[in-house]
């Protein structure tokens, strides 16, 4: 007989059991299910799709949290997310895995770090953006188990480097650091990491990068280091959200006021549209300390570019002259939906799509992504990978570049 079918009549029966033979079990059942009543409930509640959820039948009520929620997403979903535990940890590392880019060893593969939180496992190991790993715990790694890398217990990192021959002219790996990596921990990530002032011939560029738009912190913050922009008269602001997830609309939203004409202040930034049944949510434009509108705004992207990074590319792109806000990288990730994050009183927590996102035009976002005006891959120059913020970075080059010349360097 077939396993799954035979655990699926075990399920059926049991339920079964529990309200039937003339005795009312149903309080017993409910408790035994009480985990995926309460994600079947809240998903009826808030999920985009939440009308379409069917009934399930009693033995889905018996399955694994995980499998569960997963069985009630649309076909189309391709953002809301399961979290086995509410709590964030990770190692704090962001890679990108990838065969050996310079073909000395074709199948061996590798982990390029892209980013690392600050105050992190990772960087308390010393893994830093641009270092190379090889193995873990002695095992190399694969294409199958980039989760590796992302949370667990503490583990041996191994690292190379990649070395130039100048007599054979020809790159080759060097072995290097032996990293011990600590237990993976509760995460905060930091919205705004570094800004600085790039002075490029006549020209002042004010530099943030900024990874989220979450945090209390936010508004204050951000204002202070545009107050500092104005002060200082720069030309230009590059915006660096290659790696930035989003975060909070009401925070897009006055930091995105700053960025634009006074006139347009309480007036639309975005809005989340759920159905024709439910009214739509609205985030105007919001007054700041300082309003830069006068700038040029120059837009780092990437591929984890995501939901509102891109709902704040699309509203400036709409309420600004097009010229003067422009995008330097690949193409974002394409998530027009807001994702809610929805904590059980059981450990853990679901993340469903819940509205469609629509910018300051009223147009929804494309599921393409922004398109970049001026497409520069950061890994073009892989054996050379430098820090975040330094001007000698490719991407942040090729941006200052643009600034200082109107064209993008060959």
């Amino acid at each position: 007989m077939n396993t799954t079918k035979y655990i699926s009549l075990i399920f059926a029966l049991l339920a079964t059991m529990l309200i039937s033979c003339g005795e009312d079990r149903t309080g017993e059942y409910l408790e035994m299910t009480q985990e995926n009543q309460w994600i079947y409930s809240t998903m009826k509640d808030v999920y985009l799709w939440g009308e379409e959820i069917k009934q399930p039948e009693h033995s889905q009520f018996f399955s694994n949290t995980s499998k569960f929620f997963s069985s009630l997403l649309n076909k189309n979903d391709k953002v809301s997310y399961f979290t086995d535990t509410i709590k964030n940890e990770s190692y704090g590392i962001l890679a990108t895995f990838m065969r050996d880019p310079i073909a000395e060893q074709p199948s061996k593969v590798y982990a390029l770090t892209l980013f690392v939180e600050p105050g992190s496992p990772a960087d308390i190991a010393g893994v830093k953006r641009g270092t190379w790993i090889s193995g873990v715990d002695g095992k190399e790694l694969t294409i199958s188990n980039t989760n590796i890398l992302i949370s667990g217990n503490a583990i041996k990192l191994t690292t190379e480097k990649i070395d130039y021959n100048d007599e054979e002219m020809r790159y080759f790996w060097e072995q290097s650091d032996t990293l011990n990596m600590g237990n993976a921990t509760e995460i905060t990530n930091h919205n705004i990491l570094f800004d600085t002032i790039y002075s490029i011939r006549d020209k002042k560029a004010g530099y943030i990068l900024c990874n989220s738009f979450n945090g209390e912190d936010f508004i204050e913050k951000t204002e202070n280091i545009l107050l500092k922009f104005a002060t200082e008269e720069v030309t230009d602001i590059v915006l660096d959200l290659r790696y930035n997830n989003g975060g909070s609309i009401a925070n897009a939203a006055t930091f995105a006021g700053a960025l634009v004409p006074t006139t347009l202040h309480g007036t639309p930034f975005a809005t989340l549209k759920k159905s024709e049944e439910i009214e739509d949510t609205i985030y105007n434009y919001m007054s700041s300390k300082a309003n830069l509108c006068d700038k040029r705004i120059c837009i780092i992207t990437g591929s984890r570019t995501c939901g509102v990074a891109e709902l704040f590319i699309n509203s400036l792109n709409s309420s600004r002259n097009m010229y003067d806000v422009l995008t330097f990288g690949i193409n974002t990730k394409g998530d027009n939906v807001i994702v809610g994050t929805f904590n059980s009183p059981y450990g853990f927590a679901i993340n469903p799509a819940i509205a469609f996102m629509h910018s300051a035009s009223g147009s929804i976002l494309s599921s393409e992504g922004v398109v970049a005006d001026y497409p520069i891959n950061e890994l073009e120059q892989i054996e050379h990978i430098q820090p975040l913020g330094k001007e000698q970075e490719h991407l942040l080059y090729s941006t200052l570049h643009f600034i200082a010349t109107d064209m993008i360097p060959q």
